[in-house]
């Protein structure tokens, strides 16, 4: 439903009188006013969803220390905090007077107000979609993929927050071509922040540039791949964040490349993935040529990809694990 059909909403329950709980995701303040319109409108419970730092993200966005924006006059805060955003003072207000708050990843609760009930609910991926995969030599072929280059897909979006990571990520493919081993790095996505310099074909050209795709051809972008990466650093913002291409990328059976971060903390390094302390281009390229010339390694890690999806990212068990907490919370008196 769009926002504006919240008239309308009593009508989608075969009881008419609405929903008995509204789940928001993110404190973001689009969702933070509709939210509060249903709860105020239905009288149900509020649970909010925490897939992000969204300090972290208001700071990188705004360019400014989340420590001086929180201390800015209401009025002057209030003017920065556009509605794709989380306000300081109204989100945090926003999750004070929830019945429950869900996590990401376990780091996140940390910025949930004390005393607020939550749960961590990993994501998973459609196995009906993404399950082990073949190499597709056939689309290799049709994409215009050389025949002898190392091939390395990302599919996921360039914003303020990640433009360094995927900085990064060119820059190590530009660094093995240059050094004779060759690598084709197909991505899907957009760009939603410069991040290559003015001079952008140095990295361009050893990229396949597909754009935004269908969901349902990612499975086929990730079987084109002979290694996965995922970049990036232990810091503020991927500490706190649950990539959510890294299901699909376990799911196909391919060597992944993680930072020592979020998902990475629970992993076995060198079984389940290879997992990077300081995810430097540098760092990034020797781990794919190491993976690349090493039969046995790529064959380690092509199964334990698999085995860590199978054993611990599972849409069915995080359903039983949502549906205990909406259960437990709801047992208490309603805290809005």
């Amino acid at each position: 439903m769009e926002f504006s059909e919240l008239s309308a909403l009593s009508s989608l329950f075969s009881n008419g009188n609405g929903p008995d709980i509204v789940h928001a995701w993110t404190p973001r303040e689009m969702v933070r006013i509709f939210s509060e319109a249903v709860v105020e409108r239905f009288h149900c419970r509020l649970f909010v969803h925490l897939e992000d730092n969204e300090w972290s993200i208001l700071s990188s966005v705004l360019n400014r220390d989340f420590k001086e924006l929180a201390a800015l006059p209401s009025e002057e805060l209030d003017s920065l905090i556009s509605p794709h955003l989380s306000h300081p003072r109204r989100a945090f207000d926003f999750m004070s007077r929830a019945d429950g708050v869900t996590i990401i990843i376990d780091r996140l609760a940390e910025l949930v107000p004390d005393e607020i009930p939550t749960v961590e609910i990993w994501p998973s991926a459609d196995t009906a979609l993404f399950y082990p995969q073949p190499r597709q030599e056939h689309q290799r072929n049709a994409v215009g993929i050389p025949v002898n280059s190392t091939v390395i897909a990302y599919t996921g979006n360039v914003h303020s927050a990640n433009y360094h990571e995927m900085r990064s990520l060119y820059l190590a493919v530009a660094i093995l071509n240059r050094e004779g081993f060759p690598i084709t790095l197909v991505r899907a996505g957009r760009d939603f922040y410069p991040f290559l310099g003015p001079e952008e074909q140095w990295a361009r050209c050893h990229s396949i540039e597909l754009g935004l795709l269908p969901y349902f051809e990612i499975r086929s972008v990730l079987a084109l791949a002979d290694i996965l990466v995922q970049p990036g650093k232990a810091d503020a913002f991927n500490d706190y964040r649950f990539p959510s291409k890294l299901p699909e990328f376990l799911s196909i059976g391919r060597p992944v490349i993680l930072p020592n971060s979020n998902i990475g903390r629970h992993m076995v390094h060198r079984k389940h993935a290879y997992l990077l302390d300081d995810p430097n281009a540098v760092v990034i390229a020797s781990a794919i040529r190491e993976i690349s010339s090493d039969p046995e390694l790529y064959a380690t890690l092509s199964a334990g990809s698999v085995e860590f999806f199978q054993e611990r990212l599972s849409w069915s068990q995080s359903a039983l694990r949502m549906n205990d907490f909406y259960a437990s919370a709801c047992a208490s008196p309603r805290r809005t």
